[in-house]
């Protein structure tokens, strides 16, 4: 191994916090891991489309909006149910959107600052919803939000 091109390795097809990465630095090789590498990185510029995970939870019913997902799809029958969200993870972001709509009206509460309700009633409805400071904050989207 010692006499390889770093050119000429097995290419990786996914990477792990723990894995090793080889660098240089001031003229040294290093090695470094996958996680001290990202959570170095500072002022960084996105280009280009930038794209989510995608896989994303549906919710035809009533329930619990799931923060494993970072989009949540709403879609509503002609009844009305309510929506809970845990709590969740320091500057996590959640998005919902309402894909479908035969009627109902969704109604998202539980750890959302000002114990405010986000109402889904139409198609097209969303929010984007940032948590921090051990609560859920809408910070856009289209959906009606109401403070008791």
């Amino acid at each position: 191994m010692a006499d390889s091109k770093v050119s000429e390795l097995t290419s990786a097809t996914s990477v792990g916090g723990s894995d090793l990465l080889y660098l240089v630095q001031s003229n040294t090789s290093k090695k470094v891991t996958a996680d001290v590498l990202f959570d170095n990185i500072a002022n960084s510029t996105l280009k280009g489309t930038i794209s989510l995970d995608s896989s994303v939870q549906l919710l035809a019913s009533g329930g619990i909006v799931n923060i494993t997902n970072t989009i949540t799809h709403l879609s509503a029958d002609a009844s009305n149910a309510d929506l809970s969200i845990p709590a969740g993870g320091t500057n996590q972001l959640k998005i919902l959107t309402m894909i479908a709509n035969s009627g109902g009206v969704y109604k998202l509460t539980g750890n959302i600052a000002g114990s405010a309700n986000v109402l889904f009633d139409t198609v097209g409805d969303s929010a984007t919803m940032l948590y921090t400071n051990s609560k859920w904050h809408v910070i856009g989207g289209t959906a009606n939000v109401s403070y008791p």
